[in-house]
């Protein structure tokens, strides 16, 4: 009888440890499936707001909503999770308006055409589209699929941004003319003398048009940025204030055309005065984030360093998109310039080049994640 209870007791031992190893083996599942599912969250976080970006770039350089869509996809492909591409349907795409009243605030979207705004969500792959991502263990005996819907919206941030033109004696040459050569401009009438409107041919025209062309991409869109005028030569002039009334900024360019003065080429003090302007108390919106668009013919030869310039500008945050313009624009130096700050630099040779670059400008201006 002993020796049978002792064999009871051994056999009810064995039961009671394979019951707990059994245990023991579906927990140590559950927490590996379960930290399986936040990685396959966060992975399909990183698709949403990739595809967003992609979505919200295209967006705003064309504003077509099936070039958008292709772009989130083309994005979503190159992001696979475990050879599994994330769907992105048109449905999952939004247009709207993302607002805030201040720095430190939240944005907000509400859904709307025209708008700064693009928000992805991964909704079809979450209702069943597609692939889904296995689980690593399968649960109660039964396969389980990943899909996660997350969302990511990309914002077109509301805008304070100043222009810094370059008005120097070498403006007033055509584009494909060496100022340095000591002749006159070819279609500068005889006897120009300074105050006189500016040749009809010169680099400064070309810039005018330029600065159109940047007004006229600005007012296409939803957003309401102001923008700013600083021109600069020997001298540096804040020209017009941060506003939305880009009327301003024409008649401003017009009035130099009419009577343009020589002068030689500060860059850096057009930098520090354009700081000035983005962060003005009076007109600057705490709330709006500030670039600045930085043109130069030529090199810099009199006042403020411009790399100095250029570090406050980066310690403040302040991005400077820089186009240089001419064979005999120091591009390096412009280069420099838009890196420091997290800007791009763009070299034109030609009216239509020059144009092209400042119409890109407006087009790629911040956007952000804001969802």
């Amino acid at each position: 009888m002993k020796s049978i209870s002792n064999q009871h007791r051994a056999g009810s031992a064995m039961v009671a440890v394979v019951i707990l190893v059994s245990a023991l083996f579906v927990v140590a599942a559950m927490v590996i499936n379960l930290a399986h599912i936040q990685v396959v969250n966060a992975k399909v976080q990183i698709v949403a707001d990739a595809s967003a970006r992609a979505a919200g770039r295209v967006y705003a350089e064309t504003g077509n909503e099936a070039h958008a869509l292709v772009a989130a996809q083309q994005l979503a492909a190159m992001n696979p999770i475990q050879s599994v591409v994330v769907p992105i349907e048109a449905g999952d795409l939004e247009y709207g308006l993302s607002t805030r009243n201040s720095k430190n605030k939240a944005y907000t979207f509400t859904a709307a055409e025209n708008g700064n705004s693009v928000r992805v969500t991964t909704n079809a792959f979450a209702n069943g589209s597609g692939t889904g991502v296995s689980t690593v263990f399968p649960a109660f005996g039964q396969g389980m699929e990943i899909r996660p819907a997350r969302t990511a919206t990309n914002t077109q941030s509301t805008l304070d941004v100043c222009l810094i033109v370059d008005r120097s004696g070498s403006m007033r040459y055509a584009a494909n003319e060496d100022s340095r050569s000591g002749s006159r401009p070819a279609s500068e009438p005889s006897g120009w003398s300074a105050g006189d409107p500016v040749a009809p041919n010169s680099r400064w025209l070309d810039l005018v048009a330029s600065v159109n062309g940047f007004c006229d991409e600005l007012s296409l869109t939803a957003k309401s940025e102001k923008i700013g005028l600083v021109s600069y030569a020997s001298d540096v002039t804040r020209e017009v204030d941060l506003t939305t009334d880009y009327s301003e900024i024409s008649a401003s360019n017009f009035a130099i055309s009419s009577s343009y003065y020589n002068g030689m080429t500060n860059v850096g003090g057009g930098i520090e005065d354009g700081l000035l302007a983005v962060t003005h108390p009076k007109y600057a919106r705490p709330w709006a984030n500030n670039a600045l668009v930085l043109m130069s013919d030529g090199n810099h030869n009199t006042g403020t360093d411009p790399l100095e310039a250029a570090a406050s500008a980066a310690s403040q945050q302040v991005p400077i998109y820089t186009v240089s313009f001419s064979d005999e624009a120091d591009q390096v130096l412009m280069q420099q310039i838009a890196d420091m700050t997290g800007g791009t630099h763009y070299h034109a040779v030609d009216a239509a080049q020059l144009n092209e670059a400042f119409r890109n400008i407006a087009r790629r201006l911040p956007s952000m994640l804001t969802e």
